[in-house]
């Protein structure tokens, strides 16, 4: 049984990796396609107009609250939540898979970010910068990579872990974080309409080929259904009460 469980698992990392190789691949080569577009600034899908039009309507207040927006899905505090998320999960449901989840998605998507970017070297809209000395390149937007895997897989483990209306809430967060992160990266000046499009279509495929290989919800369900996190299996236990009491 050992072995069969150390084989399972390392098909599963086997097949991680290979997914992660072929969706890098696949991004890539969807921005050095970018990159043919008029040294990467023409007006693909806005990407010329719209960074135009939010430079032209900067306010001093606008700039304060797009930087305290951008600054959500900042590198430091992409890395509390997600900290503060897995230890939450385990100390609910006491159980390491979804926590192994959320590492995989967000190690994965920081990989993916960081080696799609060195390749493509896609530069900034032609618009000023209110950030600056910024560390890479313009294609994906790793603000809005993280954020939409950070909430989206918080909100895949909530609905799959637990029961009752209130899961489904969860999904205000996993749609409204990346709304705000993207506009408030174009606002900026930091990256094109196709930027944050690639990182969604990353977040989208990394985040459904690590929940069909690593079933991060598969602890939370049971025979009897779906049951909520953390609690124990007490249907099982009061058929085997019952059963007892009716033999004695």
């Amino acid at each position: 049984m050992h072995n069969d469980r150390a084989r399972r698992y390392g098909l599963i990392a086997a097949g991680i990796v290979v997914t992660w190789v072929l969706i890098v691949g696949a991004l890539t080569g969807i921005g050095k396609l970018i990159m043919v577009t008029h040294n990467a600034n023409g007006n693909l899908l806005g990407d010329h107009t719209i960074p135009h039009w939010f430079a032209a309507h900067r306010t001093s207040m606008l700039n304060h609250l797009s930087l305290i927006a951008s600054n959500l899905g900042a590198t430091q505090d992409i890395l509390i939540v997600s900290a503060v998320a897995c230890v939450v999960f385990l100390a609910i449901t006491r159980r390491w898979r979804p926590v192994i989840f959320l590492a995989v998605i967000m190690f994965g998507e920081l990989a993916a970010f960081l080696a799609i970017a060195a390749i493509v070297k896609r530069p900034r809209p032609d618009v000023s910068h209110l950030d600056s000395k910024l560390p890479t390149s313009a294609f994906p937007s790793g603000h809005m990579a993280a954020t939409t895997c950070l909430y989206v897989g918080i909100a895949i483990l909530v609905i799959g872990l637990a029961r009752g209306w209130w899961r489904y809430l969860f999904l205000i967060p996993a749609i409204v974080m990346p709304v705000m992160i993207a506009v408030a990266r174009m606002y900026r000046g930091e990256h094109h309409p196709t930027d944050l499009l690639g990182s969604l279509l990353f977040a989208a495929l990394w985040l459904t080929a690590t929940t069909m290989l690593i079933k991060p919800a598969q602890d939370g369900l049971d025979r009897a259904g779906r049951r909520p996190m953390g609690l124990p299996r007490l249907k099982s236990a009061d058929h085997s009460g019952q059963a007892a009491h009716a033999t004695r």
